[in-house]
């Protein structure tokens, strides 16, 4: 039918030639962006799978650089380890050198001096090692401060304007003041006017490092403060002592008949802070400890103990602890302190604290180097009667700890919950210490733990730590490599033994780092194929696509000149 108002043929022309023309424009894009899916509009759900595909791909390859970063930084540490491990090998050989008795004191001075440099430089290996600002080794035994080795370094105080207790009557009453010690002598005043009663508070500092080598002999020293139940006689140092950051060395005890043994025999309500005592030598009856023999609050008073450590060897009878042989009544506080040593008794064997009894005990922020394997307890040996409180907090225990089999806060003894403290301890049954249900705060694996995110979601299984901190002794015992017949080959064996353990870890954790990378590298390609699978063109079909569209176009164009003509032969007809 021949119409002039409507030209159903150009419609249909027209139409056809519209999506020509749209099949042309999808082509062209397709094949320039390369994608067949370039938004929602094209396949709504397709485009949403392939966003999400794209969004974990980018992930793997942030997760794929993460764990390469992790390898180098184990690398890193690894290859510093290393060097502290050649070191800690050549002074394995100056101690074996150094005991033939074949070398005179030049040949002995040499081998010192080379002992001496290879600990400096173990030093500032172990603690100038880092990676892109990151320490790679915190001490799990935290020597390397400033202010003799103590936890928390401190401002040196003045002590110019201060009273010498030298200075002082030996029959003066002291209750106020402050007054220093410089030298071993004062110290022994200090025990002196002590024992005699005349010390009742007052605060001495040190003002100098302390050697009492001089008192190393016969039964040694004599404990500042003293308590005799035979006799009713007692002498108690309630005053405030500071060792403002210099060490008292060389204490020697050899009383193992007599009670209340230590630095300080008995104090009720003394004060001890920034005390640093190394190679301690006691060797005492019930009640002894390298700082405190005992804290005899029977007037519910506080003994505080801050920053403040111990190191040598305690063998007391019953009730011996790294630093207070035994606590009565009221209570001790223990902040920021460590003990290493080794702690030996018959019963009640502690690393801080040896025997509570009806007292109550906080210990924060603390650990334990013991090298003992006779304590009942890590932190307390026995709380008596089970009629003691005692909480710890933030503290632990160094992985170098010889018997790892005591995995108990205290020997026996019952233990309330507190400020994170978990767990208890049941009763003492047939000679077996029991093991606390909960860890009581204590971090057996130290505190520089690094986390590598090598994975792309939140859950613990795209992340793998590594624990790079580890204890290596007391370095400075070796200082006397060539001078003293110290067991230095045992030590220096405990050392290789740390350094050889952390090399396995560090190995095991880089191995795991290693499989991670192949493991990303199979997500990534797999992901990354299956988004090409939904979103990629098909350059070749898109070609055709666009030629055949191409053609459609040109044709329907033709058509349509030739529909627009229709009319024009209706009006012919006129």
């Amino acid at each position: 039918m021949l119409t002039i108002n409507t030209n159903l043929s150009s419609l249909i022309v027209q139409t056809n030639l519209t999506n020509s023309t749209l099949g042309l424009n999808q082509a062209i894009e397709r094949m320039t962006t390369g994608f067949k899916i370039n938004g929602a509009k094209d396949n709504a759900a397709g485009y949403s799978i392939s966003t999400n595909m794209s969004t974990k791909i980018s992930a793997y390859l942030v997760a794929e650089d993460n764990a390469s970063m992790g390898l180098d930084i184990l690398d890193t540490a690894s290859n510093s380890i290393a060097l502290i491990d050649n070191g800690l090998a050549r002074l394995r050989a100056l101690a074996t050198q150094a005991a033939n008795g074949t070398y005179g004191e030049t040949s002995l001075d040499a081998i010192n001096s080379e002992a001496n440099a290879i600990i400096d430089e173990i030093e500032r290996e172990f603690n100038l090692a880092e990676y892109n600002g990151v320490k790679l080794f915190v001490p799990e035994d935290k020597e390397d401060t400033p202010s003799a080795n103590l936890v928390n370094d401190i401002q040196t105080r003045d002590t110019s304007q201060m009273t010498a207790l030298a200075d002082v009557n030996d029959t003066t009453i002291i209750s106020s003041g402050t007054y220093s010690i410089s030298t071993a002598s004062e110290l022994a005043k200090l025990s002196d006017m002590t024992n005699a009663g005349y010390i009742q508070g007052g605060e001495f500092v040190l003002a100098a490092d302390i050697d009492l080598k001089a008192y190393s002999s016969g039964e040694g020293w004599s404990p500042i403060g003293f308590l005799n139940y035979n006799t009713g006689m007692a002498a108690y140092f309630n005053g405030t002592f500071d060792g403002n950051g210099y060490v008292i060395s060389n204490l020697y005890i050899n009383r193992p008949t007599e009670m209340y043994q230590g630095l300080f025999g008995v104090s009720q309500s003394g004060t001890f802070k920034n005390v640093a005592l190394e190679n301690v030598n006691i060797t005492g009856g019930s009640g002894s400890g390298a700082l405190l023999g005992t804290a005899d609050c029977s007037s519910n008073s506080t003994v505080n103990i801050t920053n403040t450590y111990s190191n040598g060897v305690i063998d007391g009878s019953d009730a011996a602890g790294g630093l207070v042989g035994a606590v009565f009544e009221g209570s001790i506080n223990i902040t920021d302190s460590y003990t290493n040593g080794s702690i030996s008794g018959n019963n009640s064997v502690g690393g801080f604290i040896g025997e509570m009894r009806d007292a109550s005990t906080i210990i924060s922020g603390s650990y334990i180097l013991t090298q003992s394997t006779g304590v009942n307890g890590l932190f307390i040996g026995s709380d008596d009667n089970n009629s003691s409180n005692f909480t710890i907090t933030d503290s632990y225990v160094s992985s170098y700890y010889d018997n790892k089999n005591i995995d108990y806060v205290a020997g026996y003894g019952q233990q309330t919950s507190s400020s994170g403290a978990t767990g208890g301890v049941s009763s003492y049954n047939d000679g077996i210490p029991p093991s606390a249900s909960g860890s009581a705060g204590i971090v057996i694996s130290g505190d520089n733990i690094v986390t590598f995110q090598v994975g792309i979601h939140s859950d613990s299984a795209s992340q793998i730590t590594a624990d790079l901190s580890f204890a290596l002794g007391n370095l400075n015992t070796l200082r006397n490599i060539g001078h003293s017949n110290g067991n230095y080959l045992a030590e220096i064996d405990k050392m290789l033994a740390a350094v050889s353990t952390k090399q396995t870890e560090l190995g095991a954790a880089s191995n795991r780092l290693e499989s991670v990378l192949e493991e990303i590298a199979i997500q990534y390609e797999n992901l990354v194929s299956s988004r090409s699978t939904i979103r990629d063109a098909d350059i070749a079909e898109e070609s055709s696509d666009y030629i055949k569209m191409q053609i459609l176009q040109q044709a329907s164009a033709t058509l349509l000149a030739t529909a627009n003509q229709t009319p024009a032969l209706a009006l012919q007809l006129l």
